[in-house]
């Protein structure tokens, strides 16, 4: 029980000790010390003999108020995968201020004006017109092409509208899209171009039919021609079985004429 009053009691007088400390002025070692100025940091604390001894902040840290601090504080790193890009280079009295890279903006402040997050603009597509420019402080607007114009490259700032082909004595063959132009045409490449489709239809017609007809007319001489041999091969052995029969009579009336000469001898 004493040993948690005597606790408190002392907590409540360091608490006194250091409000009782100017605004300038830090507490330690039971007394109250000059701060040390911004970019500098506490060397030695002050004693009753002397004051505080203090050291300028070293490359890559800084402070940036009065303060009774044994450390300066480590400088702030705009990482470029963040996209962040150093907008004020760190220095011992101000810590390093971030902003986005070029072409990204700034989606994320702090509080000295800086940014810790960059975001990349938006690209406005074909098809697209650019309403306002990206900067540091806000993405890309854009908008559709309206009806009637297109547009074929990314971040185009205008929409071109479409070709009148009547102005120009042509016909339209093709409509325009938001990324194409109307496609035109000469009038009389139009009669020509119909022309040369019925022609090479009609020559095609023609060519298909001969050939068809031709076709037809082969196989019905070759058919006429296969009925025609097939009587010939039939009556073949015929006229030879007629010339065996006739070589055979000859040879039977040499062999009378031969048997007569012999019995008259």
């Amino acid at each position: 029980m004493l040993s948690s009053f005597l606790m408190i009691l002392f907590f409540v007088n360091i608490k006194t000790a250091v409000s009782s400390c100017a605004p300038s002025e830090f507490f330690v070692a039971g007394q109250c010390c000059p701060m040390c100025s911004p970019g500098s940091s506490v060397f030695k604390p002050c004693t009753q003999d002397s004051s505080t001894s203090c050291i300028p902040c070293t490359r890559g840290t800084y402070t940036e108020e009065p303060n009774g601090l044994l450390k300066c504080f480590p400088c702030k790193n705009c990482d470029e995968a963040l996209g962040l890009a150093v907008l004020h280079q760190c220095q011992r009295h101000k810590n390093t201020i971030c902003g986005p890279l070029n072409g990204y903006f700034c989606s994320g402040k702090t509080r000295d004006g800086g940014c810790d997050q960059g975001q990349k603009h938006t690209i406005c597509r074909a098809g697209e017109r650019v309403k306002s420019q990206g900067t540091a402080e806000s993405d890309t607007r854009c908008e559709g092409c309206p009806e009637g114009t297109f547009s074929t490259k990314d971040m185009s700032l205008n929409c071109t509208p479409w070709t009148d082909c009547e102005l120009n004595d042509k016909v339209k063959y093709a409509e325009g899209s938001s990324t194409a132009d109307v496609q035109c045409q000469e009038k009389s490449s139009v009669g020509l171009t119909a022309g040369l489709i019925v022609g090479f239809l009609c020559v095609s017609f023609f060519v298909g039919a001969g050939v068809f007809i031709y076709l037809k007319k082969k196989g019905t001489f070759l058919n006429m021609q296969c009925s025609e041999k097939q009587p010939t091969e039939e009556t073949n052995p015929p006229a030879q079985n007629e010339q065996s029969n006739n070589a055979n009579h000859r040879m039977d009336s040499f062999d009378g004429a031969v048997a007569l000469i012999s019995g008259q001898t």
